[in-house]
């Protein structure tokens, strides 16, 4: 083989470490996506809590509702009231841990 066909080390890119500006914009960027994932999470998990709170009311209506017109007299909601009010208490889980979440990266310590 001809040492003139090998391949040399100086062949392809260079590597060399990043500049202190490009770190810094590097970090910078990796902040700004893990920031911008978070508030996604957080938005998302409010949304979940809305529908789910919207959900509990018309289910909690709709047993008032028969309850009330239903000839029998009888009242089957205590169990949908239930349901309800579990539904409602993980959406306000789910809204304290967004809060929480946006305090933190606002730099704030609110619980």
């Amino acid at each position: 083989m001809d040492t003139r066909d090998a391949p040399k080390d100086d062949d392809g890119p260079e590597l060399r470490p990043p500049t202190d500006e490009e770190a810094v914009e590097l970090g910078r960027a990796r902040q700004e996506e893990t920031t911008r994932k978070i508030l996604l999470d957080a938005d998302r998990r409010d949304d979940a809590a809305t529908a789910r709170d919207a959900a509990s009311d018309e289910r909690e209506q709709a047993a008032d509702r028969k309850a009330f017109t239903d000839p029998a007299g009888s009242y089957p909601g205590h169990g949908e009231r239930r349901a309800a009010a579990r539904d409602r208490e993980l959406s306000k889980d789910d809204r304290e841990s967004s809060a929480e979440d946006r305090a933190q990266l606002s730099g704030g310590t609110e619980h």
